[in-house]
């Protein structure tokens, strides 16, 4: 089997499409996954923030260097894998920094922020063709974004982390139609839910909760391999 590097080749007219289905939100910037083509495995984030979108590469910030330790701890590196998200520009929001002197222009201070779920299904037809494309056999979504975006909000991370689930995934029915939803699709996959890798900086205390997911996923990946 050959496998590329890059990012899946998305074509203008998906790339066109949810850059009109994504005006009027707060967004910046644009970015396709990266990874093998195809690839066994694939990771479905949140949303780039400031530095991939400066540095055209998917979790290059902090939690890209919590991610390297997951790849790490699987034994993998980013060319066995294809990571992407569930949507493809940076969602910001601006505050007023207090303290400007009198007379001048109010500084703004800009974020990251968690995107909504009209801005992820702005950016559905994109993730749909990198998962048809990419032909994965194991998704990983880290995050309540990125597992809702697959499988539908009625469950969290905190109840599936560490599992395996059997089943298709959610895909847009028709990227045309400004008000279609999702539908799930005709075919299965290994869906095996992470803590998103930002999770671990804000609260250490799921460093081994984290570890123990790894180690599961490692030896499901090795099963499966051997299968």
């Amino acid at each position: 089997m050959n496998v590329e590097f890059g990012s899946a080749p998305v074509t203008e007219e998906i790339v066109k499409a949810c850059l009109r289905r994504s005006e009027g939100y707060d967004l910046e910037g644009f970015l396709l996954g990266q990874g093998a083509i195809p690839a066994k495995i694939m990771f479905v984030g949140e949303a780039p923030g400031a530095t991939e979108i400066v540095e055209g590469r998917p979790f290059t910030g902090q939690a890209g260097k919590v991610l390297e330790q997951y790849l790490e701890k699987l034994g993998l590196t980013r060319q066995d894998i294809y990571i992407s998200s569930a949507v493809r520009s940076r969602p910001f929001k601006d505050k007023v920094v207090a303290g400007a002197p009198v007379g001048t222009l109010p500084r703004i201070s800009r974020s990251n922020r968690t995107p909504t779920k009209n801005e992820v299904l702005a950016h559905a037809p994109i993730l749909d063709f990198e998962i048809e494309h990419v032909q994965p056999q194991v998704i990983v979504p880290m995050g309540n974004v990125g597992l809702h975006r697959l499988i539908g909000s009625h469950e969290t991370i905190s109840s599936l982390h560490g599992k395996v689930i059997e089943g298709p995934v959610l895909q847009l029915e028709d990227m045309n139609d400004p008000v279609s939803g999702y539908v799930f699709g005709e075919r299965s996959y290994s869906i095996f839910p992470l803590y998103h890798p930002a999770a671990v900086i804000y609260n250490r205390s799921l460093e081994e909760v984290i570890d123990r997911d790894l180690k599961a996923l490692k030896h499901f990946l090795a099963v499966k391999n051997n299968s």
